[in-house]
């Protein structure tokens, strides 16, 4: 790991959370949440190396892939059994016989087994009653654990839920069965820090930590990373991330910016080196095809470069002027660009580094060049790349055209002897 001089702001957080865990663990959902972005798919090999890197990275535990709905996950979660892989290998299941019988085919040493458990959700997306649901998760608890495997009850959701039904749920599972965490889920991504903070703190009186608590946060609101360290605030012992924050609609919680978090603002041990975060970006942006902004939190291009005078004279005296998060803590550097906004420090700095002489007149005339040579540059490339990524995306992140599948349609049913009418526009409908 790398270590600086940085204050260390952590040791004043922790009296304003007293239920703050020394150390927690950190979950990786990038191979299956992150590939149910939209337009987003890994190949086989695509999946096992990058929970090969994942695991060189040190993070604890895989979301590794949902068995029942894909035989390729299924494969690649076998295949990373085979690898030697260390980190746990989990599969995501529904509490269903069908979904555990191929995690346990898969060869996965945990199941996150999850529903719904908000009346909004059981009503409109199952049709079920909260006692009936109940029944169900129970025996689908029962079904993980009696083939072997380590249970996760995962609460979609639970943002949304009655808190006092989801701990007696809680209680009638873990008086039957062995529950190794219990992932509350902020599914829309509609908390807050302060209600996250809250809800963990029920659980966590209800059950200290005889069950570990952990979040599955999404970004809707752009909150995700806040809502996860705020349940950590709260006493949650896991946390479930993903690179680059890649997964549904917005995303979830982004793991290198949670990892810094937890290292520099809370000062909460973790099994990540920092060193893997920026190659982990990187691979995901290319495997996925979502690319991350330069300005994203700890990975992003610009986090490290500094432009503005004030600013760039500010680190030339002391690099902790305007880097809390030390460059050098993700094996970055710390970099000056010469641009409109720059001052005559770094211009001072440049000339006297490449042994040129400095004068106040020299300095000023060269940085209104500089100033000068930045206005005159086209912005044609600008508008060239924005035209290259809006036809990416439309091309390779808009998933398989209705047609595939009426033309599958049209070929199963041509074989059967039937007819199909389409609609008049080739809507789906």
């Amino acid at each position: 790991m790398n270590h600086c001089r940085w204050p260390r702001k952590g040791a004043a957080e922790r009296p304003l959370y007293p239920n703050l865990p020394a150390e927690v663990e950190v979950i990786d959902c990038t191979l299956r949440d992150g590939e149910q972005a939209p337009g987003v798919w890994f190949t086989l090999e695509e999946k096992v190396d990058l929970a090969t890197r994942l695991d060189d990275a040190g993070v604890d535990l895989l979301d590794a892939g949902f068995p029942a709905t894909s035989d390729s996950d299924l494969e690649a979660i076998q295949e990373m059994r085979r690898r030697g892989i260390r980190a746990g290998l989990a599969a995501t299941a529904r509490p269903v016989g069908a979904d555990v019988a191929r995690a346990e085919a898969a060869r996965a040493d945990e199941v996150f087994l999850f529903m719904p458990t908000s009346d909004f959700r059981l009503r409109q997306t199952l049709g079920m009653s909260r006692a009936r649901a109940s029944g169900v998760f129970l025996a689908g608890a029962e079904d993980v654990v009696s083939r072997g495997m380590r249970l996760n009850l995962v609460f979609e959701d639970a943002s949304r839920a009655d808190v006092a039904s989801m701990l007696r749920l809680v209680e009638q599972i873990s008086a039957r069965v062995p529950v190794r965490r219990l992932v509350i889920c902020d599914t829309v991504g509609a908390s807050s820090p302060a209600s996250m903070e809250r809800l963990i703190g029920r659980f966590h009186a209800a059950f200290g930590r005889q069950i570990a608590l952990c979040t599955h946060c999404h970004n809707d609101f752009g909150l995700a990373v806040a809502n996860t360290l705020s349940a950590v605030g709260a006493g949650a012992q896991a946390v479930t991330c993903t690179v680059n924050g890649i997964g549904e609609r917005a995303g979830n919680a982004d793991l290198a910016e949670t990892v810094a978090a937890l290292t520099h603002v809370y000062r909460v041990r973790h099994h990540v080196d920092p060193d893997r975060l920026v190659p982990l970006s990187r691979l995901v942006e290319g495997l996925s095809g979502i690319h991350t902004s330069a300005i994203k939190p700890v990975t992003g291009f610009n986090v490290y470069r500094h432009e503005s005078g004030v600013h760039v004279d500010g680190m030339l005296k002391d690099p902790l002027s305007y880097e809390y998060l030390p460059a050098g803590w993700v094996g970055r550097q710390t970099e000056y660009v010469l641009g409109k906004h720059s001052g005559s420090a770094l211009v001072r700095a440049l000339l006297d580094k490449g042994g040129f002489p400095v004068t106040e007149d020299v300095v000023a005339r060269v940085l209104h060049g500089v100033k000068a040579a930045t206005e005159r540059r086209s912005k044609a490339g600008h508008h060239e790349m924005f035209a290259q990524v809006e036809a990416f995306r439309r091309s390779h992140l808009s998933g398989i055209d209705p047609g595939v599948l009426f033309a599958a349609l049209e070929r199963e049913t041509a074989g059967a002897g039937l007819e199909t009418v389409p609609a008049a526009d080739g809507a789906v409908r």
